[in-house]
């Protein structure tokens, strides 16, 4: 099976895909997407993390009077069409876990995948991202908004779904109610299910 996991900042995703990666003992793509990426085209890893997931309008040019695309918008085309790319690629190689990225819009058209986002609680959020990188309370939700912005536009305009929307997962849960090792478990309770 491949495993995609949207998450919203400060839920814990990256962690829940990495220790699920372990239980499953296959590999976790999450930067490394990026890596792939940058290894397999002419753009260095500095310009695929700067691009990462970000709103894609913000590279848009506001202009009624300019009818084509600013170099910054076109070089986030590039970026996530070689992001996809490596998707694709990784998933041919075998069972994974893909983080964010729209993996499961990417890899929509397969019957192994399994799609879950997660969500969390705006208070255990906070506290996360607190204590993740040393931030206030103010400064860790002014953060968690602007990734969560980010992610939802990137998702939007590439996919043109809802970002977090039921209805573009298989699974939805909030970790802040299951934590890691209880959200490993609901994950995996849900792939022997679709087994059987």
């Amino acid at each position: 099976m491949i495993i995609t996991i949207g998450r919203q900042h400060g839920s814990n995703g990256h962690d829940i895909a990495k220790a699920l990666a372990q239980e499953l003992g296959c590999p976790c793509y999450d930067k490394e997407i990026v890596d792939h990426a940058a290894e397999n085209s002419s753009f260095s890893k500095e310009i695929f993390k700067s691009y990462d997931e970000k709103r894609v309008s913000n590279y848009v040019v506001p202009s009624p009077h300019y009818f084509g695309m600013s170099e910054g918008f076109r070089i986030n085309l590039k970026i996530a069409s070689a992001q996809f790319e490596a998707i694709r690629s990784l998933a041919e190689a075998g069972n994974g876990v893909f983080v964010g990225r729209c993996a499961d819009y990417v890899l929509r058209n397969r019957d192994d995948v399994l799609r879950v986002f997660i969500k969390a609680d705006m208070p255990f959020r906070i506290k996360c991202i607190m204590e993740r990188k040393g931030l206030s309370e103010d400064q860790a939700k002014k953060l968690i908004k602007e990734v969560d912005k980010d992610r939802s536009s990137y998702y939007r305009y590439y996919t043109d779904q809802i970002w977090g929307d039921c209805e573009s997962y298989d699974l939805c849960i909030d970790s802040s109610k299951c934590g890691i090792d209880g959200t490993v478990k609901v994950i995996k309770s849900c792939l022997e299910a679709i087994k059987k």
